[in-house]
């Protein structure tokens, strides 16, 4: 990782301490990190968020990636990722199953290789069955 690398991965980190709230920050949040920390270019046109997908209701994606086929589902900074959620219909979903359940509803080809939740302070990737 080169120094400007790290200097804006710290940045980032600092710029982010303590924040996290989920439906009013989550954009402002991914953005930041693949611009200023990744470096992606034209950034807006790589990401989508709030995509919808129809369950017995509609529902909405947080975060989709198309060229990776990264599906993102972002928590509140109080949320933990690794504990059932209760969703709107009264179910206790992880993040990670959340996620899951909009990718089911989702086209063969649109559907996520990679699935990362995250509650602005933690990151937790899965690829397939398998949480890295």
């Amino acid at each position: 990782m080169t120094d400007t690398k790290k200097k804006s991965a710290k940045e980032f980190v600092q710029c982010w301490q303590g924040k996290g709230y989920e439906k009013g920050e989550s954009q402002k949040f991914w953005l930041d990190l693949l611009q200023n920390v990744l470096g992606v270019q034209n950034v807006t046109e790589y990401i989508s968020f709030e995509e919808q997908v129809k369950l017995d209701h509609t529902s909405f994606i947080d975060g989709y990636i198309e060229a990776t086929h990264v599906m993102i589902e972002q928590k509140s900074l109080d949320k933990d990722l690794r504990k059932g959620i209760k969703q709107s219909d009264g179910t206790l979903l992880t993040p990670f199953q959340q996620a899951k359940r909009y990718a089911s509803e989702l086209p063969y080809s649109k559907r996520p290789r990679w699935v990362v939740t995250c509650n602005f302070s933690e990151f937790l990737v899965r690829y397939g069955k398998a949480e890295l």
